[in-house]
């Protein structure tokens, strides 16, 4: 390890001490995981619309069961988006995201709707597997002067 001073507040000097180096808070995720947030985004954002959609189809639900259907697709498709937005460097975040594809892939084993549910899941692999792959991450340039 190497050993690097650290300086308290108030400015005095301190012996030195093993820091672990600070995260670079300019890291930018490469294409790769750009183009599986952007598959992941339109896949929740779509899964909310079909949440949505079913307070104003004709449903075999009583109308406060379609409510909560509807409200709580609402939810996990802005959980998904926020997800896929802020928090991929979780290692559990990324284990989580697999819940879409394995939502899809029930759906085709419960209720035997190959399309759109099977098409659906392809893709949501697909997107996990962009964003979920080894982190490549590109840093920001400096500002030209």
């Amino acid at each position: 390890m190497s050993r690097t001073p650290v300086r308290p507040l108030n400015g005095d000097t301190a012996p030195e001490a093993d820091a672990a180096p600070a995260p670079d808070r300019h890291e930018r995720p490469g294409i790769r995981v750009r183009i599986g947030q952007g598959i992941l985004i339109a896949l929740f954002a779509l899964s909310g619309v079909f949440a949505l959609s079913t307070m104003f189809a004709d449903d075999p639900f009583p109308a406060s069961a379609t409510v909560l259907i509807a409200s709580f697709g609402a939810l996990a498709a802005a959980l998904g988006i926020a997800t896929v937005i802020g928090g991929l460097r979780s290692r559990v975040v990324r284990a989580g995201l697999w819940s879409l594809p394995l939502f899809f892939a029930w759906h085709v084993a419960a209720l035997g709707t190959w399309l759109p549910d099977a098409a659906f899941a392809v893709v949501a692999v697909v997107g996990v597997a962009l964003v979920s792959g080894p982190a490549v991450a590109r840093t920001s340039r400096a500002p030209r002067a």
